[in-house]
Formats: structure tokens, sequence, C-alpha cells
């Protein structure tokens, strides 16, 4: 076995770990639910035992180039310490210091967005561009900014939280504690909420048909009604693309990117339904300048943007060090 680095995307709901080669292609993955209520400690030696799994693949310990984990942020780096992230729980976690020490290497901690964003900069997208930016659009809202072909992290390492910039004033409650959050609009947790809104109103009845339980309707379950037809769940889409796509305009006057590239489980699975009434939007409200041939595409890296990310990471890591 020729060069090997061990990835990690740890996300909100699932841990995807993973054996990869320095070119791109994953070797060995292990997915397992975050479990998030177990706390900081429990979800390292699971993250640990997973990395340790990975290792007896590893026919030579010389052979692992490296190891890294993108988490949810926002982090500090290089530290690896997680200031705060809603959909953990956690608050000033040490996660670099906490693995290393279980794993007696040193392990990497980036943000998972920054670490997807790569991916797609270099692998996703045949490494045409200079300037990219990255959204995950799933439970939440992240993503990541490609300038010049690197990360761009702002002061300490926090660049890139697309979920919480506020996009409506006084709007719905975020789990970061405001309110009108990006992600408390437009994510797939929103489109879920103003779904249950329709079915406890007495509406929604095609909804509530592709549901597998009526009273927790999904996103999935919403773009299954509207791609039947149904007025009423389109009508949710529309409103979700409206959010998204004002978001997204406002990014794309600010960063002026090459290409935008949507990842993420709600994103990728409703596919051009959600993608070509954001497009339009973004057309719509942006100079032509920022939008004119701008190309707005999905990911398709699939779930392992991240993962890929980290063999970059541990890359670069290296040639730097």
């Amino acid at each position: 076995m020729s060069e090997v680095i061990i990835g990690v995307d740890l996300g909100g709901t699932k841990i995807l770990s993973g054996l990869i080669t320095p070119d791109g292609r994953i070797l060995k993955a292990i997915k397992q639910p975050t479990l998030a209520a177990a706390g900081a400690e429990e979800i390292m030696e699971r993250i640990s035992a997973s990395i340790k799994e990975l290792q007896t693949y590893v026919s030579d310990s010389d052979q692992l180039a490296g190891m890294a984990v993108g988490a949810p942020g926002p982090l500090y780096y290089p530290q690896g310490i997680i200031s705060t992230t809603p959909n953990l729980g956690w608050e000033n976690v040490n996660l670099k210091e906490g693995l290393s020490r279980r794993l007696q290497r040193d392990v990497i901690v980036d943000n998972d967005g920054n670490l997807a964003a790569l991916a797609e900069a270099y692998y996703g997208q045949d490494d045409k561009y200079r300037h990219l930016l990255y959204l995950t659009i799933s439970t939440g809202i992240g993503g990541g900014i490609i300038i010049n072909r690197q990360i761009y992290r702002g002061r300490d390492g926090g660049a890139g939280e697309f979920g919480h910039m506020v996009i409506e004033p006084g709007g719905p409650a975020c789990r970061c504690g405001k309110h009108g959050c990006f992600e408390a609009m437009a994510s797939g947790t929103a489109l879920a909420r103003e779904a249950s809104r329709l079915l406890q109103g007495g509406g929604g009845q095609k909804i509530r048909e592709c549901a597998a339980d009526p009273n927790a309707p999904e996103a999935k379950d919403v773009a299954a009604a509207a791609r039947a037809g149904d007025l009423e769940a389109t009508g949710l889409v529309t409103q979700l693309a409206d959010h998204l796509g004002l978001g997204i305009s406002n990014l794309v006057t600010i960063f002026n990117p090459e290409i935008v590239v949507l990842g993420g489980g709600v994103a990728l699975g409703m596919g051009d339904l959600l993608l070509k009434p954001v497009t339009e939007y973004i057309r719509t409200h942006t100079f032509k300048l920022h939008s004119n041939d701008l190309p707005i595409v999905l990911s398709p890296l699939d779930q392992y943007a991240g993962l890929l990310g980290c063999a970059i990471a541990v890359k670069k890591y290296r040639i730097t060090n």
C-alpha cells in the first residue's frame, strides 16, 4: 500500500471516517451516528476508535502521512479549539488536544466547511478555479471561502460561518441563540419547521402522505411532494429557495467568486428542484459583474467532500512544516 491519510468528518448527526490516498481515492470508510447528547469526551473516544480501526488497514505505520478532522465551527485554527457549536452543544472544547492525546500522534483539526471547500477546489472542480465559495445545506448551513486557492480564515480562523449571518432580523430563533440567521431560514431544519407548521394548520396533505412520521415531516418529504406537483410543497420550496438565494447573493456580492458550489444532504437531495430557483434568484438580485456567467453548481463529491478535504489539509501541512 502506498502513502495514505486518515480523515474524519464530524457532523451534527453522523461521523464519517476514512482512509484516503493523496490523490483523493477513499480506500475504506466508516460511518457512525454522532449521538451529540453523549458529550465531547465520549464522541472523542468514538472518533479515536474509528481511527484506530482504520490504522489496522495500514500495513506499515510509516505509510500513514497524517490525520485530520473536520469539525463544526466556529473554531480556533490551528489550535483546534471549538469555540462554540450549536449542532453539538460544545463550548471551548480542545478537540485537537483530546484526539492527539488519545492517539499519541498530532491530529490536524479544521472547520468542516473549510475542508469541504478545499476538496471542491482541488478535486471536485478539476483544479480550475482560484476563487470559490462552498456552502453546505443540510441540517444547518456552513461553508468555506477559497481565495487564491487558499482557505480564507480571518483573524482567529472563524471566517465562513455563513449559517449565522442574520438575513431576517427578528425572524425564527436559531440554535445559536440569535434570531433570523441564514441557517434558521434556509436549512433543512427550517424547511421541516415550516412543513410542520403547515400540517398543524390542517394543510400539507401530500407532505403528510410522503412522510414516514406525519408528525415530524423532513425536508425530503417536502421535496417528494413538490416533485409530485403539490402546490403547498412547491410553495415551501420556493420560500426556501428565496431565502437561500438572498444569503448567497450577499456572499456573491461581497466575494465575487469564480464559482459557487452547493453541497450537503438537502442541496444534493433536492437537486435541480432547489438549484434552479436559487440560481434565478441570484441572477436577479446581484450585479451582472458578479453573477453573469457565474457557475452555480451542485457538488460532485457527494457526502465525501469533508473527508477529501482532510487529505489536502495533511498534504498542505506537510509542505509548510
